[in-house]
């Protein structure tokens, strides 16, 4: 069943930061605060008769708070030869507060429990040489674990569709060759090192499982 008195979701984004740079560096600095209220669930509720059903209704709010920073630094080793090398990170702690749900045929309160779908850390690094008209870009990226429920489930179910979705970390290699002047040769190699890894745990379609 479904509340009947539905609340509208709302809340605020809040941000500061500060960007800058120099002949060789470029920085861009902040940090977040995301307020979301009234955020739909489920709730285990009971008729007069004692069956269960369950009731879609407002579980409660979560907010995240989180820091991004970006730095690169770029060298011109000769004429036409120069180095630059990257780092872009974000960091997050979303939590609940004032919150509950349905785990089973009863009810729980889930005040500090994380947000489903958001890691702790993503970061991005690379480091890019360019000679003449050509260059090479190796890239790492870092994903840290995040649960695919609110209860923060971490053993996975039979189906897959709760459970730890576990860190992973992936390297990729990017070339681009200019042969003539209307004609460029690009070669990209994602996930040089075959790392085997998912990013969530679908809860609708396509059904439960791992993407």
């Amino acid at each position: 069943k479904a509340d009947k008195n539905l609340k509208d979701a709302y809340g605020y984004n809040l941000e500061a930061g500060f960007r800058g740079g120099t002949t060789s560096w470029r920085w861009d600095v902040g940090v977040f605060r995301l307020q979301y209220n009234n955020r739909l669930g489920s709730l285990a509720m009971y008729d007069e008769n004692g069956s269960f059903y369950l009731y879609r209704t407002n579980i409660g709010n979560s907010v995240t708070d989180g820091a991004e920073l970006f730095i690169e630094y770029g060298v011109q080793w000769q004429r036409n030869m120069n180095l630059s090398v990257f780092t872009s990170n974000a960091l997050f702690d979303s939590r609940y507060i004032d919150a509950e749900i349905r785990a089973g045929s009863e009810n729980v309160n889930i005040r500090g429990n994380k947000v489903e779908g958001v890691p702790t850390v993503i970061t991005r690094n690379g480091l890019t040489l360019r000679v003449h008209t050509s260059s090479i870009t190796f890239l790492y990226s870092f994903t840290g674990e995040s649960y695919a429920d609110a209860l923060n489930t971490e053993i996975p179910s039979a189906n897959g569709a709760v459970g730890l979705v576990p860190a992973y970390s992936l390297l990729d290699i990017n070339a681009s060759f200019r042969i003539l002047n209307q004609i460029v040769l690009r070669l990209n190699i994602n996930n040089v090192t075959d790392e085997q890894y998912f990013t969530k745990r679908p809860a609708f379609y396509p059904g439960p499982g791992v993407w």
